[in-house]
């Protein structure tokens, strides 16, 4: 069987899909997630991104933010959509209030943020789709 590649692996509308975590110290939260999960921290951002990039096994992608004393550390899981303008008219009928608009991110996708009733704030991905090879 032939092993497919990761942007082949496409995962169901609903799953998560990026996870941003913040760190008072990125360098020491880095060192940990190789260690325990062997993620993968390739050579800095050259967009100059905040934070640095990591890639897990299973070939989901994020991103280790620094942070200020102040502000808590915290994770910020991205749930995967299809059709963000589709997903957003759910959520929103749903009751859902929207949080922060659609952010396009050159080369990688788009998102939003929406609170959730009760309180959660949660991010919708749609990623963009990989180019087909010729």
């Amino acid at each position: 069987m032939e092993e497919m590649l990761p942007f082949e692996r496409i995962p169901r509308a609903g799953s998560p899909t990026v996870l941003e975590l913040s760190s008072h110290d990125p360098v020491s939260t880095q060192h940990f997630l190789e260690t325990v999960f062997g993620w993968n921290f390739p050579a800095p951002d050259p967009a100059g991104h905040d934070g640095v990039a990591f890639e897990m096994p299973d070939g989901g992608k994020g991103r280790v933010h620094p942070l200020s004393n102040e502000a808590p550390p915290a994770g910020i899981e991205k749930v995967r959509v299809f059709d963000l303008g589709a997903t957003l008219e759910r959520a929103q009928r749903a009751g859902g209030s929207l949080v922060m608009p659609r952010v396009e991110a050159p080369g990688m996708g788009s998102f939003f943020v929406v609170r959730i009733p009760g309180g959660p704030i949660l991010t919708c991905w749609e990623a963009e789709a990989p180019p087909r090879p010729r």
